[in-house]
């Protein structure tokens, strides 16, 4: 196994345990040491819990609470901030990349295509890459929220996770695919089934036209 899947690998199940603790901590009513509460401490969940600084173009109502739920814990709690939008701030994938380097941090990137669907990932890291290579970790992700909701998690079987390829952004790989791919003037991608995630097609075909993109960043000084 090479060091970059190894560190991708550590990086996930670190992540796991994290959780695992939580899990334990939460149902022995207490924990070993002081933390901020997170969302999931709450018996019940409500649309008001989850503070998106902006109005969405593209979320359903209840579409950032059931994204919520496969979040890593850093960013429990943490306002949902807009950073990029096709409404707003044109169509560019320059200035998609921009924002998100200036902003930092993981992000959500949502998709509508002209057909109706509306899917995307989470990206574990910034899209800020200046070399044409695979990183991220495990915490990556593709989801479909319309017309079907489904979250495909990382599957451990290549470290595949996120890519930057001459301001195209790609997610997820393996035996000549990808499983989310946008053009650099954000117009048109392509989604397929692959090995990272184990996904099926978040669009209705393989190519899609796209309506609007919104990237979301996550104010963890919250």
């Amino acid at each position: 196994i090479n060091n970059e899947f190894e560190h991708v690998i550590m990086s996930w199940l670190w992540g796991s345990k994290s959780n695992q603790k939580r899990k334990l901590e939460k149902k022995s009513g207490g924990a070993s040491s002081p933390r901020k509460p997170s969302l999931l401490d709450q018996h019940e969940w409500s649309q008001d819990e989850i503070e998106l600084l902006t109005d969405s173009r593209l979320f359903g109502p209840e579409d950032p609470k059931k994204l919520s739920e496969h979040l890593p814990s850093r960013v429990y709690g943490c306002k949902w901030k807009l950073i990029y939008s096709t409404f707003e701030h044109g169509i560019s994938s320059s200035t998609l990349i921009r924002s998100s380097r200036e902003f930092g941090g993981s992000s959500l990137l949502i998709i509508k295509d002209y057909m109706g669907y509306v899917f995307g990932a989470f990206a574990s890291h910034p899209w800020c890459n200046p070399e044409p290579k695979f990183y991220g970790n495990g915490e990556c992700f593709l989801f479909s929220l319309h017309p079907e909701y489904k979250v495909y998690k990382w599957s451990g079987k290549n470290c595949y996770c996120q890519m930057i390829e001459n301001n195209r952004l790609i997610l997820g790989g393996g035996s000549g695919v990808f499983g989310l791919w946008l053009d650099e003037d954000l117009l048109s991608g392509s989604t397929q089934p692959c090995e990272t995630f184990e996904n099926g097609r978040l669009s209705h075909d393989n190519h899609f036209k796209v309506f609007g993109i919104e990237l979301w960043g996550f104010d963890e000084s919250s």
